[in-house]
């Protein structure tokens, strides 16, 4: 494993990377960090040059106030560390920034993978689903309570939907906890500076045109299923893959499966 910071503005991406072969880039989801990519690092460098990083303001990449975008970010850790092209595999937040890039920059390209994600601009049938954690997570972080707003963050995205707290690893809780920490301090200050992708990706998907998986967890929220469903039909061929056992993060939950199916869409191209 070498580990490095790829500049790209006033700040420098902290990244990982292993192994040889094709190019696979991880892009964590916005409560975690490139530790959620682990076992998929792990698991795939023996045939696979496979690459994770933090997010400015997450983890080991710091934040520095200045205007910036997030898909310049990706292919700035791509430029430093040699890589013309990969398979952009995002979770949540980063499945959106994976098709910021396949969208701006379509030659870096070669196949999407996305987790948990939907396109901004995108809507659910009956409306965004309003629970009330939701509520009671803003309000704390509103009034500057940010353990409660991290532990009711945690239960929403890794308890999920249809489970309770003792249904899942408690170190896998624990972590998420302390992964969303760092980013919580600055989400504020991160949201008023960063660019917005406009058009919006919805408007848009029909522009990108590599080949696609769609991940979802059995027990995410049922928003983000049903865009699933919604993202493969519109991106892809094949149908999307539910992973059992798990929420909004199967690839810490259940990585065994997620390997798997990520490792048979990564061979059938």
């Amino acid at each position: 494993m070498v580990t490095g910071l790829a500049p790209s503005g006033k700040t420098g991406i902290y990244y990982e990377v292993a192994g040889a072969g094709p190019a696979v880039v991880f892009i964590h989801a916005g409560i975690a960090d490139a530790r959620m990519w682990a076992s998929q690092l792990a698991g795939l460098a023996d045939r696979y040059r496979v690459v994770a990083f933090d997010q400015r303001g997450f983890g080991r990449t710091a934040w520095e106030a200045e205007g910036y975008a997030d898909r310049r970010d990706v292919i700035a850790v791509m430029d430093h560390v040699g890589i013309g092209s990969a398979v952009l595999v995002g979770c949540s937040l980063g499945g959106g920034i994976a098709m910021h890039v396949a969208l701006a920059a379509p030659d870096r390209v070669d196949a999407l993978v996305l987790i948990g994600a939907a396109a901004r601009g995108w809507e659910p049938a009956q409306g965004w689903s309003e629970s009330p954690l939701w509520d009671q997570a803003e309000k704390a972080y509103e009034a500057g309570d940010f353990e409660t707003a991290l532990r009711l963050d945690a239960e929403i995205w890794v308890v999920g939907h249809g489970r309770s707290l003792q249904d899942v690893d408690r170190d896998v809780f624990d972590l998420v906890i302390e992964m969303n920490r760092i980013p919580m301090a600055t989400e504020k200050e991160r949201n008023d500076h960063v660019e917005a992708f406009e058009p919006p990706v919805n408007d848009r998907l029909d522009e990108i045109e590599v080949p696609t998986l769609v991940m979802v967890g059995a027990h995410d929220e049922p928003d983000l299923t049903e865009s699933a469903a919604y993202l493969a039909g519109r991106l892809s061929n094949r149908s999307h893959v539910i992973i059992d056992n798990a929420a909004h993060l199967p690839s810490l939950e259940q990585p065994e499966a997620f390997n798997k199916s990520l490792v048979d869409f990564l061979s059938s191209f």
